[in-house]
């Protein structure tokens, strides 16, 4: 436990997760202190639109459906706290959402993530580490779980990216904050991981109601315990603590995220909140999983184990692509009712995923002009043991499931969402190293492949070995990496040793980022810079509504027909006009009306881009 003062404890596994200078006072946590509501307000239509835009875009894996459901038309107001936060709230329900410092910076809300626990990333942690996190101290990397495939299974990590904690055994967050590693510093699982921002016994869960999901929660005072029970709902009674060794009721209340949310009251429990349903999930006693209990990269490892365990059981079907290998063998695998979008998984992307798997060396890839393809599969490896006594229950259910969809016409799933990925050019900096290596600076690299050239280098030149530790300067790399073009400061010094950490940090500086779309039945248009979504703007000009669209180009659609082809298709009319800038070679789509909902339905349906991919203004 903490001293008397607040300060980290020398010794033990606190001392792990507590580290040097971090203190486990009232400070550490943003509510830890008691707080007032200084305001509050009915948000108008025209600001929940907006809310709940913003809210799709920082949580993919929350659909229309699912945010109607917890911010009802008409009835969502926001709380001004004595501090910059913003609580969001629905009628007298418990906050669902809450931005720490009114920046748009949204993050769930305790409540919100046990009616939906598979709505944020997770890192996972052992009981006896909670009482740590619950003390205020914020999440050290040493004391969290690593997954069965390794680091890789924590997918693609970066510095800020929202996540929520859990504990081992039990399915509910005990608290959620934000990263403050990126992928190299998380590969070393050193150091402080991730800074809570809201955590199960805090004055928001006290403003919330109290709630209590399930009986790992309240079995010790000051630590959460395993428990498998899933049955919570909001405003539900809270599940009595289960005597040690003993097991808990099997649940008989519909499965969080079902049905609308009941309201909860301030600290006591509602009565009589729900009947008993046939929707209740599967107690453990082996049966398969229902639909909502799947997070994506549960989908993810499942569809994987079946697609080799099913249809590409013979290595003469090898190598596959990874497109074909998602389309063709993982989606059709999935069990029955879920929807398989890798997007929505701590992968984002196939090829990461096969990269994931390549790493623990499951699978062998390899990848030509940013094709990932998988050439052999130790089919006995322990991932694969692993997948198949997790997911065993499951198995049977899915092959009935996947047999009627493979079955099924190829237009009834829809076309595919683009498909993303980055990719990165080196500037003139790195020419010479590049030429060294017999690298050409004209072409595209992925990070993984243009962080092996630089330790290539490194280890050819004797500067370091592998890809962490100490790496010696030389004149050649301080050139590359580190000095600026032109006349240099007359008393400036250069470093003689940099960690490799910084090297990596270094060279992404000295790289351009650009970025591959592929769309359905159009192919790949590689752009400058980040992602660009289709930016659709509703105006007036003189007495009429207008839609104006740009960024088309970036998904290699072209302009000129896509408006011959939506004149027809929404009866209107269509000017196209030069966007601005002597070198911006791009055009601008205006139509007549505000169509951003024929428009969004068009694009789905003809080329398989999603609202994800379009910023309505």
């Amino acid at each position: 436990r903490s001293g008397s003062d607040g300060s980290c404890p020398s010794t033990g596994v606190a001392a792990l997760l507590c580290g040097p200078g971090i203190r486990l006072g009232p400070n550490q946590r943003m509510y830890k202190k008691p707080f007032s509501v200084q305001a509050q307000n009915l948000l108008s239509k025209k600001d929940l639109k907006g809310l709940k835009t913003q809210l799709g875009e920082q949580y993919p894996g929350l659909d229309d459906k699912v945010l109607d459901q917890l911010l009802p038309d008409g009835q969502v107001k926001v709380l001004k706290l004595d501090s910059r936060c913003l609580l969001y709230a629905a009628g007298e329900q418990p906050p669902v959402f809450f931005d720490a410092e009114g920046r748009g910076d949204f993050y769930p809300t305790l409540t919100t993530l046990w009616q939906f626990p598979n709505l944020m990333l997770e890192l996972t942690i052992h009981p006896e580490v909670s009482k740590y996190v619950l003390n205020g101290a914020d999440l050290m990397l040493p004391g969290v779980l690593v997954p069965a495939n390794g680091v890789a299974g924590f997918g693609t990590v970066t510095k800020g990216q929202k996540r929520c904690i859990k504990i081992e055994g039990n399915p509910y967050p005990i608290a959620v904050g934000k990263m403050l590693v990126n992928q190299t510093q998380m590969e070393k699982l050193k150091g402080k991981g991730l800074e809570v921002m809201h955590v199960y016994k805090d004055t928001l869960w006290a403003f919330g109601g109290k709630a209590v999901p399930n009986a790992g929660f309240s079995e010790k005072e000051d630590e959460i315990t395993a428990c498998e029970d899933r049955s919570w709902v909001p405003g539900a009674a809270p599940v009595p603590a289960t005597p040690a060794g003993g097991s808990t009721a099997t649940p008989t209340a519909p499965a969080a995220g079902e049905g609308s949310p009941v309201a909860a009251a301030d600290a006591v429990p509602a009565a009589s909140t729900a009947a008993p349903t046939d929707a209740s999930p599967a107690s453990g006693g082996g049966g398969a999983r229902a639909a909502e209990d799947w997070s994506q990269d549960e989908l993810l490892d499942f569809c994987f184990m079946q697609a080799f365990e099913v249809s590409l059981t013979d290595d003469k079907s090898l190598p596959i692509e990874a497109s074909e290998l998602y389309e063709k063998h993982m989606k059709p695998a999935r069990p029955e009712g879920t929807t398989l979008d890798v997007k929505k998984s701590s992968h984002k992307q196939i090829g990461k995923y096969l990269n994931a798997m390549r790493k623990a060396k499951a699978i062998e890839v390899v990848e030509k002009k940013s094709v990932v393809s998988v050439t052999k599969v130790d089919h006995g490896h322990k991932v694969f043991r692993q997948f198949a006594e997790k997911f065993g229950a499951d198995a049977g259910a899915a092959a009935a499931s996947a047999a009627s969809v493979a079955n099924a016409p190829a237009a009834a799933a829809g076309l595919p969402p683009p498909q993303v990925s980055t990719v990165w050019k080196p500037t003139h900096y790195l020419e010479p190293m590049w030429k060294e290596m017999g690298k050409s600076k004209s072409e595209l690299y992925s990070w993984e492949g243009a962080k092996k050239i630089l330790v290539s280098y490194v280890e050819r030149e004797g500067l370091g070995s592998g890809d962490s530790g100490t790496v010696k300067l030389s004149e050649d790399l301080l050139t590359a990496l580190f000095k600026a073009a032109g006349a240099q400061k007359k008393d400036q010094v250069w470093p003689e040793t940099a960690e490799f950490a910084e090297l990596e940090e270094k060279l992404q500086d000295r790289m351009q980022e650009h970025t591959i779309i592929d769309v359905a039945g159009v192919g790949p248009t590689t752009r400058k810079g980040p992602l660009q979504k289709v930016e659709v703007s509703l105006s007036r000009k003189g007495a009429h509504n207008i839609t104006r669209i740009c960024n088309l180009e970036a998904y290699g659609l072209d302009v000129t027909s896509l408006g011959d082809e939506l004149k027809r298709k929404l009866n209107c009319t269509v000017h196209i006009e030069d966007m601005p800038g002597k070198n911006s070679k791009d055009k601008l789509l205006q139509l007549q009306g505000h169509v951003d909902q024929e428009l969004a339905e068009f694009l789905k349906d003809r080329y398989g881009i999603t609202k994800s991919f379009m910023s309505v203004k």
